[in-house]
């Protein structure tokens, strides 16, 4: 009887053992989750530019080519009588072949693959703009450098440059956008042949001191201004300018454009000339061009282009932000 009893309270023990540990046992839980993360963000890059000359609307004389000097009348040697006036230099009222020795010269690759482009050059040939690349084409195109050689007798050149902006491609984006742009011109002065061939961020053979540029600046003498155009849309056909057929100016955005703005034409100096443009809803494609003219041919008494090299170095800033920065 007591070893019995004695086995019966072991038993006893090891079955209130287990289920003590039955009590605390619980069952397992899990679950496999699958989700996808979409990536798709926002670039922007220089992809066109074009240039044009305008027409003088008379002819001017200056004693020695200088305006300072005053006016004068060129006299004819076809007549043994008259007095042959040898310093006087006329700025000719010209025809549109003096216009073609304006141009323009970049360097760019294919969007995409960043395939190098051969070098590119565009001629003026009058008033309306030549462009490098058609605006279909120059949504693919990245421009990595880009210089403007005006060589007409009088400040009569103009160009623009295009920037493009592609936004994220994931649909139904609710991003509240504010749109600016900015531009300056920096003057100088060419103290050295490869100060011609200065490429971007690249200021060898230039000097940008304008103490000595004696006063006669560039950006003062050829009345440099810039004017700014901006359209938006859903797709690039929708997102581009309609030109004005004479001048090649945007006057509108194409079909099916969300967002057209411009800003009147401005005297450019080394100050920034700030725009606000407003404010777009999610865009998927923008076009923003800065024309730069040379407006002192307008003038009554314009200059004669300096013969000694000048120019300037012109910055533009394009900004498409959340409006809370």
């Amino acid at each position: 009887m007591n070893i019995f009893s004695q086995g019966s309270k072991l038993a006893l023990s090891v079955f209130l053992m287990l289920g003590v540990f039955s009590t605390y046992k619980a069952d397992a839980i899990s679950l496999r989750f699958k989700s996808k993360i979409f990536s798709s963000g926002p670039d922007i890059y220089a992809c066109n530019a074009g240039v044009a000359s305008a027409f003088l609307q008379n002819s001017i004389c200056y004693f020695g080519g200088k305006k300072e000097n005053g006016f004068c009348t060129p006299s004819s040697c076809s007549n043994a009588k008259e007095n042959c006036n040898t310093d006087c230099v006329c700025i000719d009222k010209g025809g549109q072949g003096e216009t073609y020795i304006n141009k323009i010269t970049l360097k760019a690759k294919l969007y995409d693959t960043e395939a190098t482009l051969p070098l590119e050059k565009k001629k003026a040939s009058g008033p309306a703009f030549q462009s490098v690349y058609t605006p279909v084409d120059s949504w693919n195109r990245k421009i990595y450098d880009l210089s403007t050689q005006f060589m007409t007798e009088a400040y009569t050149g103009s160009y623009f440059v295009d920037i493009c902006y592609r936004g994220t491609e994931i649909p139904d984006g609710e991003g509240y956008f504010v749109i600016s742009t900015e531009a300056a011109a920096i003057p100088f002065l060419v103290t050295d042949l490869t100060g011609y061939s200065s490429l971007d961020n690249n200021r060898t053979g230039l000097d940008f001191n304008e103490a000595n540029m004696l006063g006669k600046i560039y950006t003062d003498r050829a009345e440099l201004s810039v004017e700014r155009f901006v359209v938006c849309g859903d797709t690039q056909a929708s997102s581009d300018f309609v030109l004005n057929g004479t001048t090649g100016v945007p006057t509108g955005g194409t079909a099916g454009n969300k967002f057209f703005s411009s800003a009147s034409e401005m005297q450019l100096r080394s100050s920034a000339l700030s725009k606000a443009h407003g404010s777009v809803i999610d865009p998927k494609f923008c076009k923003f061009r800065y024309i730069f003219r040379e407006t002192n041919w307008k003038s009554a008494t314009p200059y004669r282009r300096s013969t000694k090299g000048e120019g300037a170095e012109v910055c533009t800033y394009t900004k498409i932000s959340d409006p809370t920065e």
